[in-house]
């Protein structure tokens, strides 16, 4: 590495292979820019996305293609540190795609891997001609830094080293440096974001069991208020996006923190959609009131509506009481006419027929409000490793009679998206009730209809079920 220089660091997202076509895409890497910018302060950075710039590809040729292109690219760059970006394990193939190439390019470059997959699977980065030299686990920033630092005294190390990084604290936590992105924007996106995707906090301190978060230090950290509304509203004035997505982890844990955000929120009354996920017990009516002259589209990550199920999905230890906390608050949002969105998971290990049942009663029942605010969304469950039920797959195995098919998808060249959902969830819901779910969500896609206001309805159908939108017997749409 040259001693005359400050070394520069190349942030990639490598893109994902075998996935597929049509899928959106997430427009800006918000957790890459926050790593770009928080090194930004001490040494020269660059940022780029090669699934925006390239594409996903999902066959031999397009992989080839991918391959000649990241050469390319990597070869008319000036940069010492690769820092590349494994987020999920949907990127992992990619990730090493990216390594390899620079590798061979570069043999005496850094090559750092950090994200969800890295710090669930650090081993699976670690090959017999030391492709990588650094695997960061958790957040990434502090690692980073001193890996430079090392780096710059000791140069490359012999073998890959896999370090558990600290985390921020809450008056360590920085803004996006969005001019490092702002060129980026303009080449990729020259009709402007559609979706801009936002931190203002940073932990989780629940353990659902589906969920890779707790592999990263669950304390609640958020900036001030006062500095959340400074971040949107430079955000606003910079990009002018259609919407701002929120994607904190859990947001607006804390009641003064969240009433004082909405509050400013409130007085600068943003000229886009914002949305923002929660649970329940984090909004009451004081706050519900505060959103209702903004648009927005508040998510409620209540996965099941059985008690058996909410109690294996470890979403709460009190399932009763999160159901009828979440039906008092959809109410007061429908009184406000504020738009939300309630985010169902089928077929995760343990379900039944029973669950299931269990699950639809409790929306057939909510299903009877009219003029309502609330959509249902349902996926089924993606098995992602370092989650709770990776860790323990024998015992969900013995338990409930679970299989997992595709355990380690992502290193296979079909479909992955789709091999991560192949999942027995239990003896019972084997074979051909596998899909039993879909049926009966689909068999209520009527009564959702006729329960929303006109309002949600067309929100609905332009965001999750365009085939309502040449529903005849709904003309407003």
């Amino acid at each position: 590495m040259n001693q005359k220089k400050q070394p520069v660091t190349l942030f990639v997202y490598p893109s994902c292979f075998h996935y597929p076509p049509g899928m959106e895409r997430v427009e800006i890497k918000t957790s890459q820019l926050l790593l770009a910018s928080y090194l930004a302060k001490w040494y020269p950075v660059s940022y780029a996305d090669f699934e925006i710039s390239i594409g996903r590809p999902n066959t031999k040729i397009q992989i080839r293609r991918y391959k000649r292109k990241v050469t390319e690219y990597l070869e008319k760059q000036e940069f010492d540190i690769l820092a590349l970006s494994c987020w999920t394990s949907l990127s992992y193939q990619a990730t090493l795609t990216v390594a390899r190439i620079c590798r061979e390019l570069y043999p005496e470059k850094i090559i750092v891997v950090g994200g969800y997959h890295p710090s669930a699977r650090p081993e699976e980065f670690i090959t017999d001609d030391n492709t990588v030299d650094y695997v960061i686990c958790g957040e990434g920033e502090k690692a980073l830094r001193e890996i430079i630092e090392q780096v710059k005294t000791a140069g490359k190390p012999t073998t890959t080293q896999i370090i558990r990084s600290q985390s921020l604290t809450a008056e360590e936590i920085i803004e996006c440096n969005w001019n490092l992105v702002e060129q980026f924007v303009r080449q990729h996106f020259p009709d402007g974001l559609g979706n801009l995707y936002m931190y203002l906090s940073r932990g989780c301190p629940f353990s659902c069991s589906f969920c890779m978060e707790p592999l990263k230090d669950q304390h609640w950290r958020a900036f001030s208020p006062q500095q959340a509304i400074r971040h949107i509203k430079q955000v606003l004035n910079q990009f002018h996006p259609g919407a701002i997505a929120l994607s904190d982890a859990c947001f607006g844990m804390r009641p003064g923190w969240r009433k004082e955000f909405f509050r400013l929120l409130e007085e600068i009354s943003p000229d886009c959609w914002l949305v923002f996920e929660t649970r329940p017990e984090y909004l009451d009516k004081e706050d519900i009131k505060l959103l209702a002259d903004l648009n927005v589209e508040v998510q409620f990550g209540i996965e099941s509506c059985s008690d058996d199920m909410l109690r294996i999905m470890n979403k709460t230890r009190q399932p009763q009481k999160f159901l009828s906390r979440f039906l008092e608050v959809s109410r007061w949002l429908s009184e406000y006419g504020i738009l939300h969105r309630a985010n169902l998971i089928f077929n995760h290990p343990g379900e039944t027929p029973k669950t299931l049942q269990e699950t639809f009663t409790f929306m057939d029942n909510a299903l009877q409000e009219q003029d309502s605010s609330l959509i249902w969304v349902s996926h089924g469950y993606m098995h992602f490793p370092g989650c709770e039920v990776d860790t323990n797959r024998q015992f969900y195995e013995q338990k409930y009679g679970s299989r997992f098919l595709a355990p380690e998808w992502w290193k296979g060249e079909d479909d992955q998206y789709h091999s991560s959902l192949k999942v027995i969830p239990s003896r019972e819901l084997d074979g051909d009730k596998v899909t039993v779910w879909e049926r009966m969500f689909a068999e209520r896609q009527e009564a959702m209809k006729h329960a929303l206001s006109p309002k949600a309805r067309t929100f609905a159908a332009r965001k999750y079920y365009p085939n309502w939108q040449h529903d005849s017997h709904h003309p407003q749409i």
